[in-house]
């Protein structure tokens, strides 16, 4: 019986596959409450459970390995509406040990369906993948095995470049978030939902957060707009965060993240206060149905 569970004794796996480079995963539980109350009485009447759901999140560095949405479903958004894997989260048994071992539990939370994902690739630290299942069914068991020891390399600040916004601009940290807002569906005679969809159109936002060397000399000019011309309203454009191939070399791709059809949506400056701050900018756009992921490493 192990004391504790930490780091180097626990393991994830998605649809049979273990993550390299996870850095934490939890599970939660939360169950629907309705009560019903009578006429006559103060005290409650029934209280039932009406939804059980189970929320698992995790996150990754970009190490050169498999994302955790490519090995959920593909590189392409679209493409995760209905699907549907099962994740397993196992510790060692013995504390002993110093890293996975055979001797494990587990608990295995089948029919998972993708529920919101973001990537961060700050000027500070590792670049890192955030993802979240949601699912009404856990048990325990499973196994996972343990992950191998490569010699990838973690994502940092010099391996990530933009194209098509902000390329020349002192980026200083670039964030892509999307949410399928999954909801439950039910039907008579069965207790558990028997599909939970996601709401379509998929919103993605990408962030760019720019280290300012002048105030934002964005332009916005309604009255220039009518119905020969957008005037100075921002255009579609294609968004890419490219990450090099740490193992090859700079000229080769390892990961990149693409969203066509992006409209800027917002402008933020602020900093540059009196406490020493520099001053940045962040620019957020959006778009709807297209995030592309691709991997291709040496």
């Amino acid at each position: 019986m192990a004391n504790r569970v930490y780091f180097a004794s626990q393991g994830l796996s998605i649809g049979g596959t273990t993550v390299q480079g996870a850095q934490s995963v939890g599970i939660s539980i939360n169950y629907s409450l309705e009560q019903a109350f009578q006429l006559g009485r103060l005290a409650i009447y029934d209280n039932i459970v009406t939804d059980g759901e189970v929320s698992v999140t995790a996150s990754k560095n970009l190490d050169g390995n498999s994302t955790m949405f490519t090995l959920f479903g593909g590189g392409n958004i679209a493409s995760h509406g209905t699907t549907t894997k099962s994740i397993v989260v196992a510790s060692n048994t013995s504390e002993a040990a110093t890293a996975l071992e055979a001797s494990q539990t587990a608990t295995t939370m089948s029919g998972c369906y993708l529920s919101s994902l973001s990537y961060t690739f700050p000027s500070d630290g590792f670049a890192t993948e955030e993802i979240s299942f949601v699912t009404d069914n856990k048990s325990t068991a499973g196994t996972v095995a343990a992950p191998t020891s490569t010699s990838k390399e973690n994502v940092y600040r010099h391996h990530v470049t933009a194209s098509g916004v902000h390329a020349s601009d002192n980026i200083t940290n670039i964030s892509i978030s999307a949410d399928l807002g999954r909801e439950a569906m039910f039907k008579l005679g069965q207790f558990r939902p028997y599909h939970r969809f996601a709401n379509f159109p998929f919103e993605v936002t990408a962030e760019f957060t720019i280290a300012n060397t002048a105030v934002d000399t964005t332009v916005v000019a309604l009255g220039a707009t009518s119905c020969t011309g957008d005037g100075d309203l921002p255009a579609q454009q294609t968004i890419k965060v490219i990450v090099c191939d740490s193992n090859s070399d700079a000229t080769t791709a390892g990961y990149v993240f693409t969203m066509s059809g992006c409209r800027l949506s917002a402008v933020s400056q602020d900093g540059g206060d009196t406490g020493g701050g520099n001053a940045s900018t962040t620019f957020t756009y959006t778009t709807y149905n297209t995030l592309d992921v691709s991997e291709s490493f040496s």
